[in-house]
């Protein structure tokens, strides 16, 4: 789906009135030279009101329609984009988290941001086109009236330069797609170095590879825009030279074939010379127009396969019933399958487990053991692929999906912190504050106005920060994914064995990925994992006799 495909989704009476008004103001640019052609033909002297008067009609309607065309096409371009924006960010927020793994964030980033800034851009030149190709057209009829044999010579040779040109214009596209994908590899490595400057600053030869490789895409980048324009100066000499050959031929062939060819060939030539103008901005408007079509396909093409996805995977949608969590998870069989985009993955499971509510459990491995996958099968992040979850016996299915995740209030390795306390309903400032002073940050940030003062924190303030939030929104199942490997040795002791007791004793049920072997005591049920696969539970009991 291109950009003339986008379009037509608009309102259909906004796209006519746009049409009409285009057409009008062609037409007026038409009558004004006819009418000026008409009155420089007159005797030196003499005055002809009624052309004046014409002259004045036919330039008001075609400001008129002009100012309208723009004015339109501005609220249908950007209406548009603003439908287009919030079609994708809903669908990426209703779409499974295996969507992001799969897609990528810069392609995404990419699409929502850069290509609809591209068409939001192109829109003033496109519609000036349009408005450029009415006029020509009008003025291709008024050549008509004055002489068939101009005409005819006008739509041979424009017929042949179209061709020419529009050749030329598919190689253009061709280079504008590799650039566009190019640009793409930059946007995702470039956000690798800003995510990642902390590890270029310590190692100067990752610095310098990761510099190496950007140059690299950039420099592919460069050399494409350069053929780009190339190409694009060539076809604007060409056009240029066109005008000019299509005049030589008017002045000096035509009045060899047609004897009373030479009392018209003044107007021809002004009405040549009046359509250059028009006629240039319609060659300037086709790269642009390319690279909106290229823009409004990859917006297409990506919300194709975001909807393909979705279809696959299904979206999680919030029913009138919510669940109540009453005494515990069951974990049946489950197994989960991650395939990426170049063919890699991994699996975890089959995991089989009794989760009661109101318990502490801690789940410990190596690194790549499958605990922050377990996780998020558990929290149903990840659906999976085959076995089942269920909550009090009731199977978690797709239609009650979305009310099983609203039971968990989960702070991963990877989280994100908002400015705002998003969904957590109606809080007070002094219930923020409170919580900011349990988390010892009330001195680095406070909450005013509905926001906090600042995230600027250091990662382990970050962590505590969110998890205010989570206790903000007072759900019954809290995740930390090794959310204490950043706390300090005072308030790590405080969170494994004063929180984490006081939040028990509220029948909070805590699932905990972590390393912490000192405080396994904490846990009701510590459960190890290897090579996605969970090893026996082992109550609290066993472990104390397994360390005797």
């Amino acid at each position: 789906m291109g950009l003339i495909d986008l379009l037509k989704t608009e309102s259909a009476g906004a796209r006519r009135d746009m049409t009409i008004a285009v057409v009008a103001s062609g037409i007026a640019n038409a009558v004004i030279l006819a009418v000026i052609n008409a009155a420089a033909s007159m005797p030196f002297g003499a005055m002809n009101f009624r052309y004046l008067l014409m002259f004045a009609v036919a330039i008001s309607i075609y400001i008129v329609g002009l100012k309208y065309t723009f004015d339109m096409s501005t609220q249908i371009f950007e209406g548009m984009i603003h439908r287009i924006r919030l079609r994708l960010v809903e669908k990426i927020a209703d779409s499974e988290l295996v969507l992001l793994d799969q897609i990528g964030k810069a392609e995404i980033f990419k699409r929502v941001t850069q290509d609809t800034t591209v068409i939001s851009e192109s829109q003033g030149l496109l519609v000036a086109a349009l408005h450029s190709a009415v006029m020509v057209l009008c003025t291709a009829v008024y050549i008509l009236t004055i002489s068939l044999p101009a005409f005819l010579v006008t739509v041979g040779l424009a017929a042949c330069g179209l061709t020419i040109y529009l050749g030329r214009q598919r190689e253009l596209a061709h280079y504008m797609e590799r650039a566009a994908q190019q640009e793409v590899a930059f946007v995702g490595l470039t956000n690798d170095l800003v995510d990642g400057l902390k590890e270029v600053k310590m190692n100067h030869a990752r610095g310098r590879e990761v510099i190496a490789d950007l140059s690299r895409i950039s420099r592919a980048l460069r050399d494409i825009k350069i053929q780009t324009t190339n190409l694009y100066n060539k076809n604007a000499v060409f056009s240029q030279c066109f005008f000019y050959i299509l005049i030589a031929v008017i002045v000096f062939v035509l009045p060899r074939w047609v004897s009373t060819f030479n009392n018209v060939v003044p107007q021809l030539v002004a009405a040549i010379l009046f359509i250059i103008g028009p006629l240039s901005t319609i060659v300037t408007a086709l790269p642009a127009f390319a690279k909106a079509n290229i823009a409004a396909d990859s917006i297409s093409t990506l919300e194709q396969a975001i909807d393909q996805f979705n279809a696959r995977y299904g979206t999680a949608v919030l029913s009138d019933e919510p669940i109540e969590f009453r005494d515990s998870i069951g974990v049946n069989a489950l197994t989960f399958q991650y395939v990426d985009q170049h063919g890699g993955g991994f699996t975890v499971g089959p995991l089989d487990l009794t989760i009661e509510r109101g318990k502490i459990v801690m789940i410990v491995g190596g690194n790549g053991s499958g605990k922050t996958t377990f996780l998020k099968l558990l929290t149903a992040l990840y659906f999976p692929t085959s076995g089942s979850l269920t909550i009090d016996g009731v199977p978690v299915r797709r239609d009650n999906l979305q009310n099983y995740r609203e039971l968990f209030s989960a702070i991963f390795s990877d989280f994100h912190l908002f400015q705002k306390p998003y969904g957590a309903g109606a809080i007070t400032e002094d219930q923020v504050s409170a919580l900011l002073r349990l988390m010892q940050i009330e001195e680095k940030t406070g909450f005013h106005a509905g926001k906090f003062d600042t995230l600027d924190l250091s990662a382990g303030q970050r962590k505590r920060l969110a998890l205010a939030v989570a206790l903000l929104e007072d759900r019954p199942i809290l995740v930390f994914d090794e959310w204490a490997a950043d706390q300090d040795p005072d308030f790590r002791r405080q969170f494994y064995e004063v929180l984490l007791p006081d939040l028990r004793n509220r029948r909070k049920t805590l699932l905990l990925a972590t390393h912490d072997d000192r405080y396994f005591h904490v846990a009701d049920v510590v459960i190890k994992m290897e090579a996605g696969r969970i090893e026996r539970p082992r109550a609290l009991q066993d472990q104390a006799s397994g360390r005797q």
